[in-house]
């Protein structure tokens, strides 16, 4: 059996600066303020010109963009690369789909990727060198992305292991921006308002495919309790059964993630 390559370890000034990223993060609640972060602090330790990142949702025919959040990103890009069908073509998202690992790309790299649209719209927008690296949800299905491109050095082991140590933080304080900027449109539906803070928590879990025996187990609750949840949820939103209810729900941001972990799923032992 072979194991992968051991990532190097930065150097303790590096580690430091990494260590300062993270908890900055921590502080970042709107995606200006992220940006703002990754113009400025994130500069130090990953250099770029470029930055665009967001919420994927993986599909079996290829992948649909969610939101995206970009600073000195062409523009064009995006709308030269979605498909009729809603499906973003990029190879590079596709070989990280694939292999879970951060990605580069040189300018070089661009024609063995085998999209000759793609490696037209690399060149032509001069996106020189690229690093990307994301975060899958625990369904396996969506994803927080992140690209950085006109980065002025070839991306490497050094990339990746940046990218290694801060993407978890990034996806958090990006899911918490994008969901605080959310919450302050009108665009949610009056259903959700009427459900309590409770509630919201087993919709989201009852999106997850959760049975009411594995919601009671996350949220520590009887099952009879999650069982009157619901009930209450499928009359708040006025459906007939779990599955319409799931189906209203799909692209509604019900929970910050922080409050939306999910247990080792075997720790979720049968009963009895």
């Amino acid at each position: 059996m072979q194991y992968p390559r051991p990532a190097p370890t930065p150097d303790a000034s590096t580690l430091m600066r990494v260590i300062t990223l993270q908890q900055q993060l921590d502080d970042v609640t709107t995606e200006q303020e992220f940006l703002t972060w990754a113009a400025g602090p994130l500069q130090d330790v990953l250099p770029h010109g470029s930055v665009a990142c967001g919420v994927l949702r993986t599909e079996r025919d290829g992948v649909a963009l969610r939101r995206v959040l970009q600073r000195g990103w062409p523009p064009g890009y995006f709308d030269a690369l979605t498909e009729d069908n809603g499906r973003f073509r990029s190879p590079v998202i596709g070989r990280w789909a694939h292999e879970r690992a951060p990605q580069s790309v040189t300018a070089a790299d661009t024609a063995g990727l085998g999209d000759a649209l793609w490696h037209e719209v690399f060149h032509d927008m001069d996106l020189r060198n690229m690093a990307a690296h994301g975060v899958l949800d625990h369904a396996s299905r969506s994803a927080s992305y992140f690209c950085f491109s006109r980065m002025d050095d070839a991306p490497g082991d050094r990339s990746h292991t940046l990218l290694r140590l801060l993407t978890p933080h990034m996806a958090l304080a990006l899911q918490r921006a994008l969901f605080a900027d959310e919450l302050s449109r009108d665009n949610l539906p009056p259903w959700f308002f009427r459900l309590t803070e409770r509630e919201r928590i087993v919709l989201h879990w009852m999106c997850q495919g959760k049975t009411n025996w594995e919601i009671a187990r996350i949220c520590e609750r009887s099952e009879h309790t999650i069982k009157n949840q619901v009930e209450s949820v499928r009359q708040k939103m006025r459906v007939s059964n779990r599955a319409q209810a799931c189906a209203m729900a799909a692209d509604v941001p019900l929970l910050p993630p922080q409050t939306a972990t999910a247990p080792d799923p075997q720790q979720l032992t049968q009963r009895g």
